[in-house]
Protein backbone atom coordinates (compact mmCIF):
# COMPACT_ATOMS: atom_id res chain seq x y z
CA UNK A 1 0.00 0.00 0.00
CA UNK A 2 3.12 2.38 0.77
CA UNK A 3 4.19 2.14 -2.54
CA UNK A 4 1.14 2.56 -4.53
CA UNK A 5 1.09 6.03 -2.24
CA UNK A 6 4.15 6.92 -3.14
CA UNK A 7 3.89 5.85 -6.21
CA UNK A 8 0.43 8.08 -7.08
CA UNK A 9 1.94 11.21 -5.43
CA UNK A 10 5.04 11.08 -7.42
CA UNK A 11 2.68 10.50 -10.61
CA UNK A 12 0.54 13.93 -9.43
CA UNK A 13 3.84 16.12 -8.73
CA UNK A 14 5.08 15.15 -12.09
CA UNK A 15 2.11 16.20 -13.77
CA UNK A 16 1.69 19.08 -11.28
CA UNK A 17 5.36 20.43 -13.04
CA UNK A 18 4.93 19.30 -16.82
CA UNK A 19 3.01 22.49 -17.61
CA UNK A 20 6.02 24.99 -16.17
CA UNK A 21 6.52 27.46 -18.35
CA UNK A 22 10.50 28.20 -19.26
CA UNK A 23 11.05 32.27 -19.93
CA UNK A 24 14.11 33.80 -20.54
CA UNK A 25 15.30 36.97 -21.69
CA UNK A 26 16.24 37.37 -24.94
CA UNK A 27 18.67 40.14 -25.08
CA UNK A 28 21.53 39.53 -23.30
CA UNK A 29 21.38 43.71 -21.19
CA UNK A 30 18.74 42.08 -19.33
CA UNK A 31 20.32 40.09 -16.95
CA UNK A 32 17.31 40.02 -13.96
CA UNK A 33 20.21 41.73 -11.09
CA UNK A 34 19.60 45.62 -12.76
CA UNK A 35 17.27 47.11 -14.56
CA UNK A 36 19.44 48.26 -18.17
CA UNK A 37 19.59 51.90 -18.03
CA UNK A 38 18.16 52.77 -20.90
CA UNK A 39 14.83 50.89 -20.05
CA UNK A 40 13.71 53.06 -17.63
CA UNK A 41 10.81 55.55 -17.74
CA UNK A 42 11.30 58.54 -19.70
CA UNK A 43 11.20 60.57 -16.66
CA UNK A 44 15.05 59.55 -16.25
CA UNK A 45 15.94 58.81 -19.42
CA UNK A 46 16.21 60.06 -22.80
CA UNK A 47 13.70 57.59 -24.35
CA UNK A 48 10.86 55.94 -22.85
CA UNK A 49 11.70 52.21 -21.92
CA UNK A 50 10.39 49.04 -23.35
CA UNK A 51 9.77 45.71 -21.55
CA UNK A 52 12.48 42.75 -22.45
CA UNK A 53 12.27 40.67 -25.14
CA UNK A 54 11.34 37.05 -23.90
CA UNK A 55 12.02 33.37 -25.26
CA UNK A 56 8.43 31.26 -23.59
CA UNK A 57 8.93 27.85 -24.42
CA UNK A 58 7.01 24.76 -22.89
CA UNK A 59 3.57 26.60 -23.06
CA UNK A 60 0.54 24.34 -23.04
CA UNK A 61 -1.11 23.30 -25.76
CA UNK A 62 -4.39 24.99 -25.16
CA UNK A 63 -2.88 28.65 -24.23
CA UNK A 64 -4.07 30.88 -27.18
CA UNK A 65 -2.74 34.27 -24.84
CA UNK A 66 0.37 34.97 -22.36
CA UNK A 67 -0.45 37.64 -20.18
CA UNK A 68 2.12 39.50 -18.73
CA UNK A 69 1.43 41.28 -15.20
CA UNK A 70 3.91 43.95 -14.37
CA UNK A 71 4.70 45.49 -11.34
CA UNK A 72 7.29 47.27 -8.47
CA UNK A 73 7.54 44.68 -5.56
CA UNK A 74 8.88 47.39 -3.69
CA UNK A 75 6.59 50.59 -3.98
CA UNK A 76 2.51 48.94 -3.32
CA UNK A 77 1.18 51.32 -5.16
CA UNK A 78 2.66 50.10 -8.05
CA UNK A 79 2.13 46.28 -7.15
CA UNK A 80 0.10 43.76 -9.03
CA UNK A 81 0.07 44.89 -12.34
CA UNK A 82 0.56 48.81 -11.54
CA UNK A 83 3.34 48.94 -14.48
CA UNK A 84 0.82 47.46 -16.84
CA UNK A 85 -1.04 44.16 -17.89
CA UNK A 86 -0.79 42.90 -21.17
CA UNK A 87 -1.62 39.90 -23.32
CA UNK A 88 0.34 38.29 -26.23
CA UNK A 89 -1.48 36.14 -28.73
CA UNK A 90 0.52 32.71 -29.09
CA UNK A 91 -0.23 29.46 -31.49
CA UNK A 92 2.74 27.32 -30.56
CA UNK A 93 4.55 26.06 -27.40
CA UNK A 94 7.71 28.36 -27.74
CA UNK A 95 7.12 31.95 -28.51
CA UNK A 96 9.69 35.16 -28.90
CA UNK A 97 8.12 37.80 -27.72
CA UNK A 98 9.37 41.27 -28.73
CA UNK A 99 10.24 44.38 -26.44
CA UNK A 100 6.80 46.78 -26.08
CA UNK A 101 7.70 50.39 -25.45
CA UNK A 102 6.52 52.24 -23.01
CA UNK A 103 4.33 54.92 -21.83
CA UNK A 104 2.31 54.62 -25.47
CA UNK A 105 -1.18 52.64 -26.47
CA UNK A 106 0.64 51.85 -29.95
CA UNK A 107 0.85 48.24 -29.51
CA UNK A 108 2.93 45.44 -31.86
CA UNK A 109 1.03 43.20 -33.61
CA UNK A 110 -0.25 40.44 -31.22
CA UNK A 111 -0.20 42.49 -28.43
CA UNK A 112 -3.72 43.94 -26.22
CA UNK A 113 -3.80 46.21 -22.99
CA UNK A 114 -5.41 44.55 -20.79
CA UNK A 115 -4.98 47.09 -17.81
CA UNK A 116 -3.01 49.92 -18.55
CA UNK A 117 0.02 51.17 -15.99
CA UNK A 118 -1.70 53.30 -13.07
CA UNK A 119 1.06 55.40 -12.90
CA UNK A 120 -0.95 58.42 -14.65
CA UNK A 121 -1.78 58.87 -10.38
CA UNK A 122 1.90 59.92 -10.22
CA UNK A 123 1.86 62.20 -13.25
CA UNK A 124 3.64 59.40 -15.44
CA UNK A 125 2.61 59.77 -19.74
CA UNK A 126 -0.23 57.43 -19.81
CA UNK A 127 0.07 53.95 -21.72
CA UNK A 128 -0.11 50.45 -21.72
CA UNK A 129 3.21 49.84 -19.97
CA UNK A 130 5.36 51.92 -17.85
CA UNK A 131 9.16 51.01 -18.05
CA UNK A 132 10.59 50.53 -14.29
CA UNK A 133 10.64 54.13 -12.63
CA UNK A 134 11.62 54.73 -9.13
CA UNK A 135 14.52 56.63 -10.03
CA UNK A 136 17.00 54.34 -8.84
CA UNK A 137 15.81 53.30 -4.92
CA UNK A 138 16.33 49.97 -5.67
CA UNK A 139 12.93 49.06 -6.39
CA UNK A 140 12.64 45.40 -7.46
CA UNK A 141 10.31 45.05 -10.70
CA UNK A 142 9.17 41.82 -11.77
CA UNK A 143 6.42 40.41 -14.69
CA UNK A 144 4.49 37.36 -13.83
CA UNK A 145 3.61 35.70 -16.86
CA UNK A 146 0.20 33.44 -16.98
CA UNK A 147 -0.85 31.21 -20.13
CA UNK A 148 -4.30 31.05 -20.11
CA UNK A 149 -6.80 29.52 -22.40
CA UNK A 150 -9.92 30.75 -24.77
CA UNK A 151 -12.20 31.06 -21.73
CA UNK A 152 -9.16 33.09 -19.49
CA UNK A 153 -8.69 29.48 -17.44
CA UNK A 154 -5.03 29.99 -16.42
CA UNK A 155 -3.26 26.67 -17.86
CA UNK A 156 0.59 27.56 -16.18
CA UNK A 157 2.30 30.40 -14.80
CA UNK A 158 5.76 31.52 -13.61
CA UNK A 159 7.37 34.78 -12.44
CA UNK A 160 10.74 36.73 -13.55
CA UNK A 161 12.55 39.04 -11.93
CA UNK A 162 13.54 41.75 -14.31
CA UNK A 163 16.01 43.49 -11.71
CA UNK A 164 16.22 46.09 -9.38
CA UNK A 165 16.85 50.25 -10.20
Amino acid sequence: MKKLIILSTLVVSGSLFANDLSVQFSDSKWDGITVPKDEVCSNYNTKTGSTPPLKISNIPSNTVKIVFTYSDKTFTKMDNGGHGILSYKVDANEVEVPALMGETFELADGFEVVTAHTGTRFKKTPGAYLAPCSGGKGNTYKVEINAVDSANNSLATTELVLGKY
